[in-house]
């Protein structure tokens, strides 16, 4: 045999006496053989040590990866900690296994300045999860020209997947002013890489993480609409977790102990101020009202959470499935739901 001696799906269809599509079929395309060919391709391979086709020459050759990725603002543990990101990678794991296409990770928190990118990873498309869209990484997906499905946010020229994030904070801002609030606090992720800390929810703000801009914008124009002084009203931008929910909570508390209601981005923020309040005897609705987003907690320290429900599992399922069709642009809006439970 050519090439040292090296076994090769031509080398092995040779030896067999078969096409070196047949041999390549057994691994890539298994439904188009019988069980007995492919088993019997299976045990001469194991006989002569051959591990099966080479995924990356193949890749190289065809342009085809059998790959997609998934890029995400915060650290690689965190989508297996987070329990919405956990929903959402379930629903994409299961339609890449549905169609035989692999799964690679890539987180953009810790990238380093003179780091290569992950993003020349050999893949056939990405899935942005509410990414910061200034970020090296994502500019660098945008520039590769392959496709791409964005999450909870939309860009006229990709696909996306998503509520309507806008709307389902309207309901839950109008369902606390029905309730008499008239002072709020509200806890949320950084509208940019660099924001950090308490301002004015009067005060104008940019930056480049859609999901976070669209709800706070949400909860701005809804309150204003309906008369409460935005100066009376406050934004905390934090780190994604409870322990940071907890801290944002203590800061607005205190500084602005008028407030009486915490609206958080997340059903985590929402566990930590909740739990902020437990400790310091804050009654819970009845001195504050905290609300979550996501429903991945119906309760916390046993307060049912009033939040808003939305399915990630069908919402990654979606996403995969659109990105792999390679069909034209696609915007599909999902179903939500407010859920009121003591908390509020």
């Amino acid at each position: 045999m050519k090439n040292d001696g090296k076994i090769t799906t031509k080398s092995l269809a040779k030896q067999m006496g078969i096409s070196h599509t047949t041999v390549s079929n057994a691994w890539n395309n298994p439904e188009k053989l019988s069980e007995e060919l492919r088993e019997k391709i299976f045990a001469r391979a194991q006989e002569v040590g051959f591990q099966g086709p080479d995924k990356l020459a193949r890749a190289l050759r065809t342009g085809q990866a059998d790959a997609i990725g998934v890029i995400f603002n915060d650290p690689m543990s965190y989508v297996f900690i987070d329990r919405h990101d956990i929903n959402l990678m379930r629903g994409i794991a299961m339609e890449c296994e549905k169609q035989r296409t692999n799964l690679v990770l890539i987180p953009l928190n810790g990238e380093k300045e003179n780091h290569t990118a992950p993003v020349t990873t050999l893949v056939d498309g990405y899935i942005l999860n509410a990414t910061y869209n200034n970020e090296r990484v994502i500019q660098q997906a945008f520039g590769r020209r392959i496709p791409i499905v964005t999450l909870d946010f939309s860009l006229p020229w990709y696909s996306s997947v998503s509520i309507d994030n806008s709307r389902a904070m309207r309901d839950l801002c109008l369902y606390l002013v029905e309730k008499g609030h008239r002072h709020f606090g509200i806890i949320a992720f950084p509208s940019s890489t660099a924001a950090a800390g308490e301002s004015r929810l009067s005060e104008p703000r940019c930056g480049d993480n859609d999901l976070m801009l669209t709800r706070v914008n949400a909860c701005q124009e809804t309150l204003f609409t309906q008369g409460i002084p935005l100066e009376q009203c406050w934004l905390y931008e934090t780190q994604h977790d409870e322990e940071n929910g907890a801290l944002a909570a203590g800061a607005l508390l205190s500084a602005h102990p008028e407030i009486t209601a915490l609206i958080c981005l997340s059903d985590r923020f929402a566990a930590g101020a909740i739990q902020y309040c437990l400790d310091h005897h804050i009654a819970i609705p009845q001195q504050v009202a905290v609300t979550g987003f996501d429903n991945t907690l119906p309760e916390v320290q046993g307060i049912g959470l009033t939040t808003i429900a939305q399915d990630a599992v069908k919402k990654g399922q979606l996403a995969a499935q659109i990105l792999l069709q390679k069909g034209p642009v696609t915007h599909c809006e999902l179903e939500y739901q407010l859920i009121s439970r003591a908390s509020a």
